[in-house]
């Protein structure tokens, strides 16, 4: 009986140590961020149609080992003197896949970044109304890349660039713009 116990401490210890071995650790984590970003419009179609818009975008993110998923409200302006009007409001989200450390807290990342806003726009005429308002619905879809830094525990500061376009879905690049973003993240 007591060889019998010994043997089975054994195996107990071995498969033990085996999965522990093989287990692969998983870090998920919530999270809110901040970015602030910019959107200039390098090729417009035409000067109606040119869009230079400041965003301001709060986020709630969730984030397992090195692959991020944020969601949030969009608070854009328009920058632009056309036909929009100076503030649109909507909603976007995003992925971000982080490299693993390259230096103590510093990482690089990639993202891709999709965001649909509401934009009131004023039309002028010749004849009667002469003036009319509607609104428009603007899709942004942009891939970057940038670098974080976890300047203290749980609190990352992050920059990036990318490119993108007012054209739609998956990076159609029918009138091309440039983004430029600096943010604050914090996780639990």
């Amino acid at each position: 009986m007591n060889k019998f116990k010994k043997i089975l401490l054994f195996f107990i210890i071995v498969i033990t140590a085996i999965n522990l071995y093989s287990q692969e650790a998983k870090k998920s984590r919530f999270g809110i961020q901040y970015t602030f970003y910019c959107d200039l419009q390098v090729a417009p179609r035409n000067d109606e149609e040119n869009i230079k818009a400041l965003h301001h975008a709060p986020a709630f993110s969730y984030r397992i080992n090195n692959h991020n998923l944020y969601i949030g409200p969009l608070i854009t302006h328009v920058l632009t003197k056309s036909k929009y009007d100076n503030k649109a409001f909507g909603l976007h989200f995003g992925y971000r896949y982080y490299s693993n450390e390259l230096l103590r807290n510093f990482r690089i990342f990639g993202q891709f970044h999709f965001s649909i806003f509401w934009v009131e726009c004023h039309y002028h005429q010749l004849g009667w109304p002469y003036n009319t308002t509607g609104t428009e619905i603007k899709v942004n879809n942009t891939a970057s890349f940038g670098v974080d830094y976890e300047a203290i525990p749980n609190l990352h500061i992050y920059a990036g660039t990318g490119f993108g376009s007012y054209g739609g879905f998956c990076l159609i690049l029918d009138s091309f713009n440039l983004s430029e973003y600096i943010g604050i993240k914090y996780e639990f």
